[in-house]
């Protein structure tokens, strides 16, 4: 359907495009007549061609199971910006360039990724409307219960369009028909095999931390003779203990150590993007501000702006501004502790801002003035820094560069009360991968989570 879909599309965003520069716009010289559409139509066959080879490329074609929207629709731009190169290049080289127009091309390869975008969104809500009744799910069983299993067991769960069906886990310590994660636990691997079997399972996620060698071994003939798919889970607590990192010179695999990618000329780059966006969003939310800070003025009693302290980059305290949610002295007779769920010291008007993340605006001003970031980790209070430091390995690495607005961590629905191991996990990553790339992604989720979060109270 993709592949069918992307030829049509290609052929109405010609249509489209010729219609638009030669027809809704007036021509450049009065007396002049539009070019004959028979031969923008001549070529189109090889357009499609092309944009079928240049998506292929960026994995269009291949299964996005496991794969977000968003990543999907990077690929696609890339892939339609390869095939605009190559395009071009045909033409030139061809010597037909004379017979058409440039600003067609500009407005054909918009046309085409507004045209795709639609048509991804709408095959992957088909998708997921038809996963959500177990019609194209793989089934799937973990072996192991440990921090791994449960955070993959969380995801596949919350996230039933990437289309997997847990159908229980194998674990010796637990008895058989109880429950972890949500899922039944079918018993110890001596019945994996009558299991895979019995409930025709697709593939096995082995998530069982530091496994003898000889045991994932007999464990990998097992799925051989069984003909079933198996995928290791790394021990997440052992990566985020270890500071290294695989790397290779012309295949040779070596060990090195993970570094900060936030450094020199990217800091340079990440902070002046953060200048210019988070101005020109603060231009654009100061009406919406306004709105936010009349409402909390006339609905409950206190200041409209809540400060608090938070650690920033390489440690240092920063104060954080917010839109005040909860009821003013929220912590008096509580002490300083992380909102739940229900949390009943939210104001009315707060758990809206909450909901949308709109008691974040003021941060925007932290953005301008060097404390935070538009990206990274979330400023964590002192005390919770303190206790987590000394339980997580690897924790206070988070501080090498700005807290952020929003961060990897929050666009994968964790947030609030959610496993602090975990959101380290995701923190430590985007440390460790930053690009312009990663950043654009994230905002381009935060935006999307702001509207259909679930987890944000």
């Amino acid at each position: 359907m993709l592949i069918v879909g992307d030829a049509v599309t290609v052929v109405l965003s010609v249509l489209a495009a010729y219609w638009l520069r030669f027809h809704a716009q007036p021509l450049s010289a009065p007396t002049s007549e539009p070019p004959d559409l028979s031969a923008y139509l001549l070529v189109t066959p090889a357009i499609v061609a092309i944009y079928a080879f240049a998506l292929a490329l960026n994995r269009q074609y291949t299964s996005w199971r496991g794969r977000s929207l968003v990543d999907q629709l990077f690929s696609m731009y890339s892939g339609i910006a390869l095939a605009g190169m190559l395009i071009l290049a045909a033409i030139s080289l061809s010597h037909i360039g004379f017979q058409y127009s440039r600003l067609f091309f500009v407005d054909f390869l918009l046309f085409s990724a507004a045209l795709m975008t639609m048509e991804r969104y709408a095959l992957r809500q088909y998708e997921t409307h038809l996963r959500r009744r177990g019609i194209g799910t793989e089934r799937v069983i973990l072996i192991g219960t440990g921090m791994a299993s449960q955070l993959l067991i969380r995801r596949m769960t919350m996230f039933p369009q990437y289309g997997f069906h847990v159908e229980g886990v194998i674990d010796a310590d637990l008895k058989p028909g109880t429950r972890f994660a949500g899922v039944p636990v079918l018993g110890d691997v001596a019945r994996l095999s009558e299991m895979i079997r019995k409930l025709d399972v697709h593939q096995v996620f082995v998530a069982i931390p530091n496994a003898p060698s000889d045991e994932l071994l007999r464990l990998i003939k097992m799925f051989e003779n069984e003909k079933v798919e198996f995928k290791l889970v790394p021990d997440l607590l052992g990566l985020m203990s270890s500071p290294v990192a695989d790397v290779s010179i012309d295949g040779l695999p070596l060990i090195g150590i993970r570094r900060n990618q936030v450094r020199g000329g990217s800091a340079v780059l990440k902070r002046g993007i953060d200048i210019a966006i988070s101005g020109i969003g603060l231009v654009l939310a100061l009406p919406v501000m306004a709105i936010i800070a009349v409402s909390i003025r006339l609905t409950s009693h206190g200041p409209v702006l809540f400060r608090q302290e938070r650690v920033g980059l390489h440690g240092k305290t920063i104060m954080v501004f917010k839109f005040r949610s909860m009821i003013d002295q929220a912590e008096a007779k509580t002490g300083p502790v992380v909102a739940q769920p229900g949390d009943d010291r939210c104001t009315p008007v707060g758990r809206v801002l909450r909901r949308l993340s709109l008691d974040e605006l003021p941060q925007l001003f932290n953005v301008i003035c060097g404390d935070m970031s538009l990206v990274g980790p979330r400023p964590m209070r002192p005390f919770l820094v303190d206790r987590y430091s000394e339980q997580l390995p690897r924790y206070v690495e988070r501080h090498q560069v700005r807290p952020g607005l929003t961060g990897w961590a929050e666009v994968n629905d964790l947030r609030g009360a959610a496993n602090i191991a975990e959101r380290a996990l995701y923190d430590l990553y985007y440390v460790e991968n930053w690009s312009v790339t990663l950043d654009l992604k994230i905002i381009v989720l935060t935006a999307l989570r702001m509207l259909f979060q679930r987890h944000a109270y």
